[in-house]
């Protein structure tokens, strides 16, 4: 339960709080974005700190949840961010076929499955959204890093389970089955007779 009595003056004193001493690292936000004059905060340490701001003493984090704490500031009109959310909409798609060199039913098999129910978007959204960036599995080139706003949420998703397996009855592809690889790592991996794995072509990198 949000404790009674706390006030925009008390919100804006913890945020200012926050600026000065930073965010510990067990109080970080999960999900959830609080905006506070244009900065983004965690709903939850918010509420303590502006707790402490309002009665000398910090509100557990045990005593509420982020969801209540999430619904408590839009049901009071301040903007709240769904890191979740956001990260979906990040994410871009890469051009499948061009990314995809064995040949055109080959293409058709991987996309596929790959496809079914937008799992490369999921594992995309949800790198972006645990770890803040979209790095290559293999070599840990991120195109935001290189390119800027240009790059932002783009990576390519590389299927690890062979082709030649996915045509099975009942095959679902899971985001764990999923790595998410640059574009050129990408074409690496399906270089040649055999797929190589994700293992494989790191060790090949590093061992330059």
């Amino acid at each position: 339960m949000i404790p009674k009595g706390l006030t925009s003056k008390h919100f804006k004193q913890a945020a200012a709080e926050i600026n000065r001493l930073g965010v510990p690292a067990e109080r970080n936000s999960v999900h959830y974005d609080l905006v506070i004059e244009g900065k983004r905060y965690p709903p939850k340490y918010i509420v303590s700190l502006a707790a402490k701001s309002a009665t000398g003493k910090e509100y557990p984090a045990a005593d509420f949840n982020a969801v209540e704490a999430k619904n408590y500031f839009l049901n009071n009109g301040y903007e709240v961010i769904d890191r979740r959310v956001e990260a979906e909409g990040s994410v871009v798609d890469e051009d499948d076929e061009s990314a995809f060199p064995e040949g055109r039913e080959s293409y058709k098999i991987h996309h596929h499955f790959e496809r079914d129910g937008e799992i490369p978007r999921q594992a995309k959204a949800k790198r972006l959204d645990e770890v803040g960036k979209l790095e290559c599995d293999v070599c840990g080139m991120d195109f935001h890093r290189v390119y800027g706003k240009l790059g932002h949420g783009f990576i390519e998703a590389h299927h690890t389970v062979p082709v030649s397996e996915l045509a099975g009855i009942g095959k679902k592809t899971k985001v764990s089955d999923l790595a998410l690889v640059c574009s050129n790592c990408h074409r690496m991996l399906h270089r040649g007779s055999s797929l190589l794995t994700i293992e494989e072509l790191t060790q090949l990198v590093h061992d330059k």
